[in-house]
């Protein structure tokens, strides 16, 4: 289907607006203005005279030649280049020819990070996008403070074109200055830069403020990255346009020249330039709205905002579009606000609640609270960004439907406004330096959210659900010998898209939780305050946070010293006790899951603590089972008695630890037989992390199969909802990796045995508690993957009624029935999933649709959803991953999901951008679970050569997971065939 395109309309701007640069320069504009680079003047002469001087020029040369050729000394040897000068980038140490600038010049400039002899202030901002043309015109003021006397400004520009530019002092008394003047502009696209020199070198003056003047010429980008397009069909089905803004981490150089890292805030004044169908949005109010220009059947409106507090760049936003909105505001009268497209305002009542009672809760614990719009963007490549003042969300993010969204999606949409509400203080408010201190944007918000929708959701038990969600998948990803300490080196904007991850969200939340655990709520809460308050509207580091925790806790905890043994390596300890005597030992060493049979062939990376960690070691016995003991270990191994007359103890109670726990002996032996007859006794959270740590220890080779299989056996008994999502998910993972191998049937048949009991309980009746409801959901899905001949029955029961009659499925049952629906009833159930696809406007709707496609049992159904993939049209960009890695998780999809991965890998580069990570994420929802030596090679070669961009991590982290499979297949699929034929009947 062709896209419905807006009509096309003649855009131009009366005198005023395209001179509007003028008034700043003090100088008329013109067609004939210099360009980027500086040109001579064209010197004209006669025919005659120029062959005359050419044959001059070709003997002269002639001559040259040969005396070169009969001075240089005649050797065997290769002329070898001396090393070069390491001064020049001393991040990488390359040579003087790596920094040659577009026009052929030396860059003056050869580190990856801007020069800190300058200090931006301000900008003003003055963009003119044309949706219909792609274009921009704009023009930046940037005010800045020189702290070292230099001729030198280096600042970052990327796809954009330089018009104009001058430099002028500022000067309080009003009188006019003339510019200084500039001798070359240049720009090395390497690093992103451009340079403006001074023909004077001590022109710029320490202690004076200076202001940068610059009109430019850029496009609107059809990535969702920059200043990009996005488009949505309304309720009459028209294709509305509209542009929107994503700059972290590094993407506003390509929407503004500007001095683009984290260190260097100012203030924001913006000025946008649209038509009358539209409205604008920047990170601040309105202040004035006026008409610029009155042409046939159309205005251009000028609207000016008011200027911002002081902010990084990667936090600037503004929206172009035709969106309706509602507001509400918070006990202190705060205005918040949403806008969506029209149509979908009724779906966004429950994340305006949820952000009026955060944003009160959130005053009250932190304080400081702005008004804040939050808006939904059709094609956005995160789940959300935190801009300062307007937050953007992908659709499913922030749109809900009571009547028609699942409990899940209910969740979701809770959970990431939480998130990106707590940035405003973490991470907006308060900003890390430099981007290897990531975590403490996305770590704290992504512990606070949780926090913060406990307290709104508290029958929700988000803190039992952040093991699941955060620790355990934390866990997962830093047992990798690929992984990366919370605090890594980055340099360029690769190494920095590469760390959006799930180290410096996730394990970045789960060490907070831990020190929290330690340092008690009340202590960690007035350390956070003493942090914002000391560090507000400015920059911090790690060490700055820890300061602020040590001095709430009156300095009895060193956090420092403890946490750095958290941050500054990777991976994390396993914990190994043994009882003798009575007497328990635990030692600690790193617990890496490995591929290779020789523990010597792993490259360990040396760090300065040695892989040794201060541990909060907490425990529970059945003597006391509610009461936690702590003790420390101090990058040490620890011993103590056994508590007198107990028969078993639980280390890292709750899992608030981040480490794991291999119990040997009769330790192993009494937990499993707690389960089996008095599993209540200990918590969900408890035993959801015995789950999680037998498989994961019998993945590293650790412990044999039967251990994870004999505790499980108690899985019959369980009920709550964080247990079973934790078995299941380690089963779906050994039944990716046994698919074709024998021990694959059994293990289904006793998975099914297992969910017999709880799939009685949960019922098909859409009711319960939000916990029940998840509960259901994961068990109906596995019963479906185990054949449960009833619950498929039941399913495509359900959508026959749907798909013939029009009966409604209810919201928490969709997921399963359209994706048994699709996956039993051949072309006509996928036929009819793709038409609700097509014309559904709830977003939570398309994306289980969009699931279910993925689990069609025809190859050449799932072939042709792929091929779907390529048109943005029909399916969105930032979908493409959904729908690789649901076809690559069906077994008559893995390795059509491959083939066309590689088929179109180059058309994927240019949808994404290398830059970004989604790149990475393809990848990994693609060859993530192949497990054989063909496989991996297949994979080897194929990106040898290839750009992966910042999605380098990713892939060796695939490739090593691919080897983890191949190493545990061999070493433990006999064991599971013999354990499931004894207990599989």
């Amino acid at each position: 289907m062709s896209p419905i395109k807006p009509r096309r309309m003649s855009v131009r701007m009366n005198e005023h607006d395209v001179d509007e640069v003028a008034f700043l320069t003090g100088e008329s504009t013109n067609a004939n203005k210099r360009t980027l680079y500086e040109q001579d003047r064209i010197a004209v002469c006669s025919q005659k005279r120029a062959v005359g001087v050419a044959l001059l020029v070709f003997f002269a040369l002639f001559f040259v030649a040969v005396i070169i050729a009969f001075a240089t000394p005649l050797s065997g040897c290769s002329f070898l280049t001396g090393p070069s000068d390491p001064s020049l980038n001393p991040d990488e140490g390359s040579d003087e020819h790596d920094f040659i600038s577009e026009s052929g010049e030396l860059f003056p400039w050869t580190k990856p990070r801007l020069p800190t002899d300058i200090k931006p202030t301000h900008y003003t901002i003055s963009i003119h996008p044309n949706l219909t043309t792609l274009d921009v015109t704009g023009w930046v003021v940037i005010r800045f403070e020189v702290l070292v006397e230099t001729s030198l400004i280096v600042l970052h520009s990327r796809n954009i074109t330089i018009i104009d530019k001058w430099v002028k002092e500022e000067v309080e008394d009003g009188h006019r200055v003339e510019p200084l003047n500039i001798s070359q502009l240049l720009e090395y696209r390497p690093f992103q830069m451009i340079s403006l020199e001074m023909k004077d070198e001590s022109a710029l003056i320490p202690g004076k403020n200076y202001s940068l003047g610059i009109r430019f010429h850029t496009n609107i980008s059809t990535e969702l990255e920059g200043f990009y397009l996005s488009s949505y069909v309304n309720s009459q089905g028209e294709r509305r346009y509209l542009a929107t803004t994503h700059f972290e981490p590094t993407y506003a150089r390509s929407a503004f020249p500007c001095f683009d890292e984290p260190q260097f805030k100012a203030a924001f004044k913006m000025i946008i330039i649209r038509n009358q169908f539209h409205k604008s949005l920047f990170n601040m109010p309105i202040k004035k709205i006026e008409t610029v220009y009155y042409g046939y059947n159309m205005e251009l409106w000028r609207d000016e905002f008011e200027e911002s507090v002081e902010m990084s760049t990667y936090l600037v936003a503004f929206v172009i579009c035709d969106y309706e909105s509602i507001s509400n505001k918070t006990s202190k009268k705060v205005e918040v606000s949403i806008h969506t497209p029209h149509g979908l305002l009724n779906q966004a009542q429950f994340a305006l609640q949820t952000a009026v009672q955060l944003m009160d809760y959130y005053d009250e614990f932190f304080s400081i609270c702005v008004p804040t719009d939050l808006i939904a963007i059709p094609d956005f490549g995160a789940g959300a960004m935190e801009n300062w003042g307007l937050i953007t969300y992908r659709e499913t993010s922030i749109l809900y439907d009571k009547n028609e969204s699942s409990s899940a999606a209910h969740q979701w949409v809770a959970v990431v406004v939480a998130h990106e509400l707590a940035h405003q203080w973490f991470g907006n408010l308060v900003t890390m330096r430099w981007w290897n201190d990531l975590w403490l944007n996305e770590g704290f918000a992504s512990f606070v959210e949780y926090v913060g929708v406990d307290h709104i959701q508290p029958d929700w038990k988000m803190m039992e659900q952040f093991v699941l969600e955060k620790t355990q998948t934390a866990l997962a990803l830093d047992a990798l010998a690929s992984s990366h300490p919370i605090s890594v080196d980055v340099r360029d904007p690769r190494e920095i898209e590469a760390i959006f991850d799930t180290i410096s969200f996730n394990k970045g939340a789960a060490i907070l939780y831990m020190l929290e655990s330690v340092l008690g709520q009340s202590n960690m809460r007035h350390g956070l305050m003493d942090y914002l308050n000391e560090h507000k509207f400015d920059n911090a580091d790690t060490d700055d946070l820890w300061t602020a925790l040590s001095s709430s806790a009156n300095d009895s905890m060193k956090v420092k010293t403890i946490m750095d043994t958290w941050t500054l390596q990777m991976g994390y300890p396993l914990i190994r006790v043994h009882i003798e005597n009575n007497s328990i030992r635990a030692s600690q060493t790193r617990f890496l899951l490995n591929a290779y049979d020789n523990e010597t062939e792993l490259e360990h990376v040396e760090n300065q603590f040695g892989y040794k960690w201060y541990i909060p070691l907490t425990y529970v016995t059945d003597l006391k089972p509610r009461s936690m003991q702590l003790v420390w270990m101090n990058r040490t191994d620890y011993e103590f008695n056994m508590p007198f007359r107990a028969e078993w103890i639980k280390f890292n109670v709750n899992q608030t630890g981040f480490y794991r726990v291999q119990y040997e002996g009769q330790l192993w032996d009494s937990l499993v037989k707690v389960l089996l007859t008095n599993p209540f006794i200990l918590s969900p959270t408890d035993r959801a992390s015995l789950i999680d740590d037998a498989f994961t220890l019998c993945k590293a080779g650790l412990v044999d199969a039967n251990i994870p299989l004999e505790l499980s056996q108690y899985l019959i008994k369980e009920t709550e909802y964080v247990p079973w999502a934790t078995a299941l998910e380690h089963f779906r993972s050994w039944s990716k990796v046994l698919y074709e191998r024998k021990a694959h049937r059994p293990l289904i048949q006793y998975v099914q045995k297992l969910t017999e009991p709880i799939y009685k309980k949960v019922g098909w009746a859409d009711s319960g508690t939000h916990l029940f409801k998840l509960l259901r959901g994961e068990v109906l899905s596995t019963t479906i993957h185990c054949e449960n001949k009833d619950a498929e029955k039941e399913a495509m029961a359900r959508f026959d009624n749907w798909m013939k009659k029009g009966v409604r499925v209810p919201p928490n049952l969709r997921e399963v029935v359209y994706s048994a629906g699709v996956k039993y009833g051949g072309v006509t159930g996928w036929d009819y999933c793709w038409s609700k696809y097509n014309s559904s406007r709830v977003p939570s709707e398309k994306k289980i649709l969009l699931k279910a496609m993925g689990s069609a049992a025809d190859p050449w159904l799932l072939q042709q959803y792929l091929e779907a993939c390529l048109d943005r049209e029909v399916v969105r960009p930032q979908d493409v991953r959904t729908v690789l890695g649901v076809v690559a998780a069906n077994p008559s999809g893995r390795l059509l999901a491959w083939r066309h991965l590689r088929a179109h890998w180059f058309t994927f580069q240019s949808m994404f951008g290398e830059g970004s990570f989604t790149m990475g994420s393809l990848i990994t929802a693609v060859v993530g679970h192949f497990s054989n030596e063909f496989d991996y090679r297949e994979v080897t070669d194929f990106f040898s050569d290839k750009d992966v961009g910042s999605g380098t991590r990713a892939l060796n982290q695939s490739l090593e997971t691919i080897r983890l499979n191949m190493h545990w297949i061999q070493n433990n699929e006999d064991d599971i065939e013999k354990w499931l034929q004894v207990h599989v009947r």
